[in-house]
Protein backbone atom coordinates (compact mmCIF):
# COMPACT_ATOMS: atom_id res chain seq x y z
CA UNK A 1 0.00 0.00 0.00
CA UNK A 2 1.11 3.51 -0.96
CA UNK A 3 -0.23 6.80 0.03
CA UNK A 4 0.78 10.13 1.79
CA UNK A 5 0.87 10.48 4.95
CA UNK A 6 -1.24 12.96 7.08
CA UNK A 7 -0.21 16.14 7.79
CA UNK A 8 1.79 17.13 10.91
CA UNK A 9 1.12 20.38 12.38
CA UNK A 10 4.22 23.49 10.88
CA UNK A 11 3.74 25.43 13.64
CA UNK A 12 6.05 23.67 15.66
CA UNK A 13 9.60 21.63 14.62
CA UNK A 14 9.58 18.20 15.52
CA UNK A 15 10.88 18.92 19.31
CA UNK A 16 8.76 21.50 19.94
CA UNK A 17 5.61 19.08 18.78
CA UNK A 18 7.22 16.86 21.93
CA UNK A 19 7.58 19.94 24.54
CA UNK A 20 4.36 21.62 23.34
CA UNK A 21 2.47 18.09 23.79
CA UNK A 22 4.00 17.95 27.17
CA UNK A 23 3.02 20.93 28.98
CA UNK A 24 -0.67 20.95 27.44
CA UNK A 25 -1.31 18.06 25.68
CA UNK A 26 -5.58 19.21 25.30
CA UNK A 27 -4.41 22.56 23.84
CA UNK A 28 -1.86 20.89 21.46
CA UNK A 29 -4.69 18.27 20.41
CA UNK A 30 -7.04 21.75 19.27
CA UNK A 31 -4.44 23.62 17.75
CA UNK A 32 -3.50 21.12 15.31
CA UNK A 33 -6.55 19.65 14.71
CA UNK A 34 -7.54 23.37 13.60
CA UNK A 35 -4.47 23.62 11.69
CA UNK A 36 -4.20 19.98 10.23
CA UNK A 37 -7.94 18.61 10.12
CA UNK A 38 -9.56 15.96 11.93
CA UNK A 39 -6.24 13.56 10.85
CA UNK A 40 -3.11 14.18 11.84
CA UNK A 41 0.35 13.02 12.85
CA UNK A 42 2.70 14.26 15.54
CA UNK A 43 6.39 13.63 14.99
CA UNK A 44 8.03 12.95 17.96
CA UNK A 45 12.16 12.45 18.11
CA UNK A 46 12.03 9.75 20.62
CA UNK A 47 9.46 7.46 19.61
CA UNK A 48 7.79 6.40 15.95
CA UNK A 49 4.84 9.10 14.84
CA UNK A 50 1.53 8.87 16.22
CA UNK A 51 -1.55 9.51 14.64
CA UNK A 52 -4.34 11.53 15.84
CA UNK A 53 -7.77 10.48 14.51
CA UNK A 54 -10.71 13.16 15.31
CA UNK A 55 -14.12 12.16 13.81
CA UNK A 56 -16.74 10.11 14.63
CA UNK A 57 -16.20 8.24 10.89
CA UNK A 58 -12.53 7.55 11.96
CA UNK A 59 -13.92 5.67 15.41
CA UNK A 60 -16.42 3.91 13.56
CA UNK A 61 -13.58 2.77 11.20
CA UNK A 62 -11.36 1.68 13.82
CA UNK A 63 -13.83 0.03 16.49
CA UNK A 64 -16.56 -1.27 14.24
CA UNK A 65 -15.81 -1.32 10.48
CA UNK A 66 -11.77 -3.00 10.35
CA UNK A 67 -11.51 -3.60 13.82
CA UNK A 68 -9.38 -6.54 12.86
CA UNK A 69 -6.60 -4.16 11.64
CA UNK A 70 -6.05 -2.57 14.94
CA UNK A 71 -5.21 -3.92 18.08
CA UNK A 72 -4.19 -2.54 22.07
CA UNK A 73 -0.97 -0.84 22.60
CA UNK A 74 1.75 -1.90 24.86
CA UNK A 75 0.46 0.24 27.43
CA UNK A 76 -2.41 -1.34 28.24
CA UNK A 77 -0.51 -4.49 28.99
CA UNK A 78 2.16 -2.74 30.92
CA UNK A 79 -1.21 -1.48 33.25
CA UNK A 80 -3.13 -4.42 33.50
CA UNK A 81 -1.28 -7.50 32.37
CA UNK A 82 -3.39 -10.35 30.65
CA UNK A 83 -6.86 -8.14 32.00
CA UNK A 84 -10.33 -7.65 30.15
CA UNK A 85 -9.39 -4.21 28.38
CA UNK A 86 -5.97 -5.09 27.03
CA UNK A 87 -5.87 -8.97 25.94
CA UNK A 88 -7.10 -9.69 22.09
CA UNK A 89 -9.08 -12.48 19.71
CA UNK A 90 -9.91 -15.43 21.62
CA UNK A 91 -8.56 -14.40 25.32
CA UNK A 92 -10.86 -11.37 24.93
CA UNK A 93 -14.34 -13.88 23.96
CA UNK A 94 -13.11 -16.04 26.62
CA UNK A 95 -12.69 -12.84 29.57
CA UNK A 96 -15.76 -11.51 27.99
CA UNK A 97 -17.77 -14.12 28.37
CA UNK A 98 -16.95 -15.34 31.81
CA UNK A 99 -17.79 -11.78 33.25
CA UNK A 100 -20.13 -10.36 31.21
CA UNK A 101 -23.17 -12.38 33.68
CA UNK A 102 -21.81 -9.43 36.27
CA UNK A 103 -23.55 -6.74 34.35
CA UNK A 104 -26.73 -8.19 33.13
CA UNK A 105 -29.17 -5.89 33.44
CA UNK A 106 -31.14 -7.90 36.29
CA UNK A 107 -27.72 -8.61 38.02
CA UNK A 108 -26.72 -4.90 38.27
CA UNK A 109 -30.76 -3.63 39.45
CA UNK A 110 -29.59 -5.82 41.72
CA UNK A 111 -26.71 -3.97 43.42
CA UNK A 112 -29.07 -0.96 44.49
CA UNK A 113 -29.23 -1.78 47.85
CA UNK A 114 -25.15 -2.02 48.20
CA UNK A 115 -24.48 1.33 46.45
CA UNK A 116 -27.06 3.09 48.64
CA UNK A 117 -25.42 1.64 51.85
CA UNK A 118 -22.23 2.70 50.39
CA UNK A 119 -23.50 6.28 49.50
CA UNK A 120 -24.87 6.46 53.15
CA UNK A 121 -21.52 5.47 55.09
CA UNK A 122 -19.87 7.88 52.87
CA UNK A 123 -22.28 10.64 53.35
CA UNK A 124 -22.44 10.07 57.55
CA UNK A 125 -18.61 11.05 57.21
CA UNK A 126 -19.27 14.51 55.97
CA UNK A 127 -20.18 17.61 57.96
CA UNK A 128 -21.90 20.65 57.21
CA UNK A 129 -19.88 23.67 56.16
CA UNK A 130 -16.43 21.71 55.28
CA UNK A 131 -14.46 21.63 52.42
CA UNK A 132 -13.59 18.49 50.61
CA UNK A 133 -11.35 17.21 47.36
CA UNK A 134 -14.57 15.86 45.57
CA UNK A 135 -12.39 14.18 43.14
CA UNK A 136 -10.91 12.05 46.03
CA UNK A 137 -14.30 11.80 47.79
CA UNK A 138 -16.02 10.39 44.65
CA UNK A 139 -13.18 8.10 44.18
CA UNK A 140 -13.35 6.63 47.63
CA UNK A 141 -16.78 6.06 47.18
CA UNK A 142 -16.75 4.43 43.96
CA UNK A 143 -14.30 2.08 45.07
CA UNK A 144 -16.36 1.59 47.85
CA UNK A 145 -19.56 0.36 45.77
CA UNK A 146 -17.33 -1.88 44.08
CA UNK A 147 -16.06 -3.43 46.93
CA UNK A 148 -19.37 -4.54 47.91
CA UNK A 149 -21.25 -4.91 44.78
CA UNK A 150 -18.65 -7.30 42.74
CA UNK A 151 -16.25 -7.98 45.22
CA UNK A 152 -18.94 -9.21 48.11
CA UNK A 153 -16.46 -7.35 51.03
CA UNK A 154 -17.51 -3.65 52.81
CA UNK A 155 -14.73 -1.31 52.95
CA UNK A 156 -15.13 1.69 55.54
CA UNK A 157 -14.24 5.20 54.83
CA UNK A 158 -10.55 5.23 54.99
CA UNK A 159 -10.07 1.47 54.64
CA UNK A 160 -9.48 2.06 51.10
CA UNK A 161 -6.49 4.45 50.56
CA UNK A 162 -4.04 2.23 49.96
CA UNK A 163 -5.61 0.43 47.21
CA UNK A 164 -6.68 3.70 45.82
CA UNK A 165 -3.30 5.17 45.75
CA UNK A 166 -1.95 1.95 44.24
CA UNK A 167 -4.56 2.14 41.78
CA UNK A 168 -4.03 6.03 41.23
CA UNK A 169 -0.43 5.54 39.88
CA UNK A 170 -1.19 3.17 37.00
CA UNK A 171 -1.67 6.56 35.90
CA UNK A 172 1.62 7.75 35.91
CA UNK A 173 2.65 5.60 32.68
CA UNK A 174 0.80 7.79 30.91
CA UNK A 175 1.95 11.35 32.29
CA UNK A 176 2.75 13.28 29.26
CA UNK A 177 6.34 14.13 30.04
CA UNK A 178 6.83 10.41 29.93
CA UNK A 179 4.65 9.48 27.44
CA UNK A 180 6.95 11.17 24.42
CA UNK A 181 9.67 9.45 25.72
CA UNK A 182 10.94 6.24 24.97
CA UNK A 183 9.99 3.34 26.94
CA UNK A 184 13.10 2.28 28.37
CA UNK A 185 14.21 5.62 29.82
CA UNK A 186 13.72 5.84 33.33
CA UNK A 187 11.19 8.65 34.66
CA UNK A 188 10.15 9.70 38.42
CA UNK A 189 6.44 9.17 36.72
CA UNK A 190 7.46 5.38 35.97
CA UNK A 191 9.07 4.72 38.97
CA UNK A 192 5.81 5.82 40.90
CA UNK A 193 3.82 3.66 37.66
CA UNK A 194 6.51 0.12 38.70
CA UNK A 195 6.03 0.87 42.60
CA UNK A 196 2.20 1.08 41.87
CA UNK A 197 2.12 -1.91 40.09
CA UNK A 198 4.04 -3.97 42.41
CA UNK A 199 1.87 -2.99 45.50
CA UNK A 200 -1.79 -3.33 43.31
CA UNK A 201 -0.54 -6.68 42.42
CA UNK A 202 0.07 -7.24 46.35
CA UNK A 203 -3.73 -6.05 47.28
CA UNK A 204 -5.29 -8.13 44.88
CA UNK A 205 -3.21 -11.23 45.88
CA UNK A 206 -4.40 -10.82 49.58
CA UNK A 207 -7.84 -9.81 48.13
CA UNK A 208 -8.02 -13.58 46.80
CA UNK A 209 -6.33 -15.13 49.54
CA UNK A 210 -8.65 -13.63 52.03
CA UNK A 211 -11.61 -14.66 49.43
CA UNK A 212 -10.43 -18.57 49.79
CA UNK A 213 -9.55 -18.33 53.36
CA UNK A 214 -13.57 -17.18 54.17
CA UNK A 215 -14.44 -20.34 52.21
CA UNK A 216 -17.13 -20.32 48.90
CA UNK A 217 -20.03 -18.44 49.39
CA UNK A 218 -23.67 -20.32 49.97
CA UNK A 219 -24.32 -18.71 45.94
CA UNK A 220 -21.10 -20.13 45.10
CA UNK A 221 -23.12 -23.15 42.98
CA UNK A 222 -25.27 -20.60 41.40
CA UNK A 223 -23.33 -19.06 38.74
CA UNK A 224 -24.96 -16.05 38.23
CA UNK A 225 -25.19 -14.92 41.19
CA UNK A 226 -21.86 -15.47 42.20
CA UNK A 227 -19.41 -12.11 43.29
CA UNK A 228 -16.62 -11.46 41.03
CA UNK A 229 -14.01 -13.12 43.68
CA UNK A 230 -16.23 -16.10 43.54
CA UNK A 231 -16.53 -16.55 39.30
CA UNK A 232 -12.65 -15.66 38.72
CA UNK A 233 -11.75 -18.26 41.34
CA UNK A 234 -14.29 -21.11 39.73
CA UNK A 235 -12.78 -20.45 36.90
CA UNK A 236 -8.84 -21.74 38.02
CA UNK A 237 -10.26 -25.16 38.10
CA UNK A 238 -12.82 -24.99 35.47
CA UNK A 239 -13.65 -27.80 33.01
CA UNK A 240 -15.55 -26.29 30.75
CA UNK A 241 -12.29 -25.15 29.01
CA UNK A 242 -13.06 -21.62 30.31
CA UNK A 243 -10.41 -20.97 32.65
CA UNK A 244 -7.94 -18.64 34.10
CA UNK A 245 -4.91 -19.12 34.60
CA UNK A 246 -3.40 -17.23 38.54
CA UNK A 247 -2.11 -14.38 36.24
CA UNK A 248 -5.27 -13.77 34.32
CA UNK A 249 -7.13 -13.87 37.15
CA UNK A 250 -4.73 -11.55 39.52
CA UNK A 251 -4.69 -9.10 36.02
CA UNK A 252 -8.27 -9.23 36.10
CA UNK A 253 -9.20 -8.02 39.38
CA UNK A 254 -6.31 -5.10 38.90
CA UNK A 255 -8.22 -4.15 35.72
CA UNK A 256 -11.46 -3.97 37.74
CA UNK A 257 -9.73 -2.05 41.12
CA UNK A 258 -8.99 0.48 38.31
CA UNK A 259 -11.65 0.90 35.61
CA UNK A 260 -14.40 -0.52 37.89
CA UNK A 261 -14.10 2.54 40.25
CA UNK A 262 -11.90 5.44 38.11
CA UNK A 263 -13.69 6.04 35.30
CA UNK A 264 -17.29 6.35 37.53
CA UNK A 265 -15.28 8.61 39.94
CA UNK A 266 -14.25 11.15 37.33
CA UNK A 267 -17.48 11.52 36.01
CA UNK A 268 -19.16 12.12 39.38
CA UNK A 269 -16.20 14.47 40.39
CA UNK A 270 -16.79 16.63 36.87
CA UNK A 271 -20.68 16.47 37.38
CA UNK A 272 -20.66 18.28 40.64
CA UNK A 273 -17.88 20.95 39.43
CA UNK A 274 -20.49 21.91 36.57
CA UNK A 275 -23.53 21.80 38.96
CA UNK A 276 -21.38 23.97 41.23
CA UNK A 277 -20.44 26.48 38.10
CA UNK A 278 -24.22 26.52 36.91
CA UNK A 279 -26.53 27.70 39.68
CA UNK A 280 -29.71 27.88 37.47
CA UNK A 281 -29.07 24.35 36.12
CA UNK A 282 -28.23 22.60 40.21
CA UNK A 283 -31.49 24.35 41.04
CA UNK A 284 -33.33 22.15 38.24
CA UNK A 285 -31.72 19.49 39.70
CA UNK A 286 -32.45 19.96 43.12
CA UNK A 287 -36.43 20.37 41.99
CA UNK A 288 -36.61 17.36 40.18
CA UNK A 289 -34.68 15.17 43.30
CA UNK A 290 -37.28 17.33 45.61
CA UNK A 291 -40.26 16.21 43.23
CA UNK A 292 -39.26 12.37 42.60
CA UNK A 293 -37.83 11.11 45.65
CA UNK A 294 -39.57 13.20 48.65
CA UNK A 295 -36.67 12.88 50.94
CA UNK A 296 -36.61 8.72 50.34
CA UNK A 297 -33.71 6.72 48.93
CA UNK A 298 -33.79 6.34 44.90
CA UNK A 299 -35.29 2.82 44.20
CA UNK A 300 -34.82 1.70 40.33
CA UNK A 301 -38.11 2.87 39.46
CA UNK A 302 -37.45 6.80 40.92
CA UNK A 303 -33.77 6.17 39.07
CA UNK A 304 -35.54 6.19 35.64
CA UNK A 305 -37.51 9.37 36.57
CA UNK A 306 -34.80 11.62 36.94
CA UNK A 307 -34.96 12.79 33.64
CA UNK A 308 -33.11 16.15 34.29
CA UNK A 309 -30.47 14.38 36.28
CA UNK A 310 -29.35 11.80 33.38
CA UNK A 311 -29.20 14.75 30.72
CA UNK A 312 -27.29 16.29 33.31
CA UNK A 313 -25.34 13.66 33.68
CA UNK A 314 -25.31 12.81 29.84
CA UNK A 315 -23.48 16.23 29.28
CA UNK A 316 -21.13 16.21 32.07
CA UNK A 317 -19.62 12.53 30.14
CA UNK A 318 -19.95 14.54 26.98
CA UNK A 319 -17.95 17.63 27.99
CA UNK A 320 -15.48 15.69 30.32
CA UNK A 321 -14.92 11.66 28.88
CA UNK A 322 -13.27 10.16 31.58
CA UNK A 323 -11.46 8.38 28.95
CA UNK A 324 -10.06 11.47 26.57
CA UNK A 325 -9.11 9.13 24.04
CA UNK A 326 -8.76 5.91 22.97
CA UNK A 327 -5.62 4.13 21.93
CA UNK A 328 -4.92 1.59 19.47
CA UNK A 329 -2.04 0.49 16.98
CA UNK A 330 -2.07 -0.52 13.80
CA UNK A 331 -1.65 -4.57 12.95
CA UNK A 332 -1.62 -3.38 8.92
CA UNK A 333 -1.06 -0.70 7.06
CA UNK A 334 -3.85 0.87 6.52
CA UNK A 335 -6.04 3.24 4.23
CA UNK A 336 -8.16 6.20 5.77
CA UNK A 337 -9.67 9.02 4.25
CA UNK A 338 -6.99 8.40 1.50
CA UNK A 339 -3.70 9.08 4.08
CA UNK A 340 -1.52 6.52 4.49
CA UNK A 341 -0.97 4.77 7.97
CA UNK A 342 1.97 2.49 8.35
CA UNK A 343 1.73 -0.68 10.51
CA UNK A 344 3.37 -0.46 14.00
CA UNK A 345 2.01 2.54 14.42
CA UNK A 346 -0.03 4.38 17.31
CA UNK A 347 -3.71 5.39 16.86
CA UNK A 348 -5.09 7.77 19.44
CA UNK A 349 -8.85 8.37 18.89
CA UNK A 350 -9.59 11.68 20.41
CA UNK A 351 -12.79 12.24 22.65
CA UNK A 352 -13.09 15.10 23.88
CA UNK A 353 -12.19 16.51 20.64
CA UNK A 354 -15.12 15.03 18.80
CA UNK A 355 -17.26 15.46 21.80
CA UNK A 356 -16.49 19.43 21.51
CA UNK A 357 -16.44 19.40 18.33
CA UNK A 358 -19.49 22.30 16.52
CA UNK A 359 -19.98 20.29 13.61
CA UNK A 360 -22.20 18.25 15.93
CA UNK A 361 -22.68 20.56 19.43
CA UNK A 362 -24.00 23.98 19.06
CA UNK A 363 -22.15 26.36 21.92
CA UNK A 364 -19.79 23.20 22.23
CA UNK A 365 -17.78 24.21 25.44
CA UNK A 366 -20.88 25.37 27.01
CA UNK A 367 -22.48 23.06 29.45
CA UNK A 368 -26.09 22.41 28.17
CA UNK A 369 -28.00 19.51 29.51
CA UNK A 370 -31.02 20.30 27.93
CA UNK A 371 -29.64 19.98 24.36
CA UNK A 372 -30.64 15.87 24.99
CA UNK A 373 -33.39 15.88 23.33
CA UNK A 374 -34.63 12.28 21.47
CA UNK A 375 -34.47 14.32 18.69
CA UNK A 376 -31.10 15.48 19.15
CA UNK A 377 -29.93 12.25 20.05
CA UNK A 378 -31.40 10.57 16.98
CA UNK A 379 -29.66 12.97 15.02
CA UNK A 380 -25.82 12.41 15.91
CA UNK A 381 -23.83 10.75 14.09
CA UNK A 382 -22.68 7.69 15.06
CA UNK A 383 -19.40 7.87 17.43
CA UNK A 384 -20.22 11.71 17.64
CA UNK A 385 -20.72 11.08 21.67
CA UNK A 386 -19.29 7.81 23.10
CA UNK A 387 -18.16 8.06 26.35
CA UNK A 388 -18.01 3.91 26.65
CA UNK A 389 -16.08 3.43 23.45
CA UNK A 390 -17.99 1.09 21.21
CA UNK A 391 -18.16 -1.77 18.86
CA UNK A 392 -17.66 -5.15 20.22
CA UNK A 393 -15.42 -3.35 22.93
CA UNK A 394 -17.83 -1.17 24.56
CA UNK A 395 -16.91 -1.16 28.16
CA UNK A 396 -18.52 -4.31 29.73
CA UNK A 397 -19.61 -2.06 33.07
CA UNK A 398 -21.42 1.07 30.98
CA UNK A 399 -24.83 0.33 32.59
CA UNK A 400 -23.27 -0.63 36.01
CA UNK A 401 -20.97 3.04 36.15
CA UNK A 402 -24.61 4.73 34.67
CA UNK A 403 -26.73 3.41 37.32
CA UNK A 404 -24.29 3.95 40.31
CA UNK A 405 -23.52 7.30 39.54
CA UNK A 406 -27.44 8.62 38.74
CA UNK A 407 -27.71 7.38 42.51
CA UNK A 408 -24.53 8.93 43.55
CA UNK A 409 -26.19 12.56 42.27
CA UNK A 410 -29.33 11.51 43.50
CA UNK A 411 -28.08 10.92 47.20
CA UNK A 412 -25.51 13.94 47.36
CA UNK A 413 -27.70 16.41 46.28
CA UNK A 414 -30.65 15.38 48.19
CA UNK A 415 -29.03 16.33 51.50
CA UNK A 416 -25.70 18.80 50.18
CA UNK A 417 -25.41 21.83 47.96
CA UNK A 418 -21.13 21.28 46.67
CA UNK A 419 -19.81 24.27 46.08
CA UNK A 420 -16.85 25.29 44.28
CA UNK A 421 -14.29 27.29 46.61
CA UNK A 422 -11.60 27.72 44.02
CA UNK A 423 -11.16 30.95 41.72
CA UNK A 424 -9.82 29.17 38.66
CA UNK A 425 -10.97 26.51 36.37
CA UNK A 426 -9.47 22.47 37.51
CA UNK A 427 -6.37 22.61 35.61
CA UNK A 428 -6.74 19.20 32.81
CA UNK A 429 -4.18 16.28 33.47
CA UNK A 430 -4.42 13.39 30.49
CA UNK A 431 -3.36 9.83 31.87
CA UNK A 432 -5.60 7.21 31.50
CA UNK A 433 -8.37 9.15 33.18
CA UNK A 434 -8.75 12.76 32.96
CA UNK A 435 -7.48 14.42 36.09
CA UNK A 436 -6.98 17.91 37.81
CA UNK A 437 -4.07 19.27 38.84
CA UNK A 438 -4.80 20.25 41.95
CA UNK A 439 -7.90 18.38 42.81
CA UNK A 440 -11.46 20.03 43.13
CA UNK A 441 -11.87 21.53 46.39
CA UNK A 442 -15.76 21.81 47.38
CA UNK A 443 -17.59 23.37 50.23
CA UNK A 444 -20.32 20.46 51.52
CA UNK A 445 -23.54 22.85 52.66
CA UNK A 446 -26.16 20.58 54.45
CA UNK A 447 -29.60 21.27 52.17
Amino acid sequence: MSGQLPPAPSKHPVLQHSLRYARDPFEFVEEATTECGDLYRMELPSVDDVFVLAHPDYLAQVLVDDIEKFGKTDDFRRAFGSGLISVEGQQWRQQRDILQPLFFRDRITGYIDEMVACIEQRLATWEDGETRDIEEEMSALTLEILFATLFGRELSPGEDSDIREAADGLNEWFAPTSWILPHWMPTPARRRFKESTNRLQEEVRTLLADGMSAGPPQQSGDSDTMDLLSRLEQTRDSQDGKQLTTEEIEDQLVTMVFAGHETTATALAFTWYLLATHPTIREEFYDELDAVLDGASPSLEDIEELEVTDRILTEALRLYPPIHTIPRKTTTDVEMNGYHIPKGHELHLSLIHIHRDEQFYDDPLEFRPDRWTDEFRESLPDFAYAPFGGGRRTCIGREFALLEAKIALAMIGQRFQLDWTANREPTLEPRITIRTENGMPMRLNRR
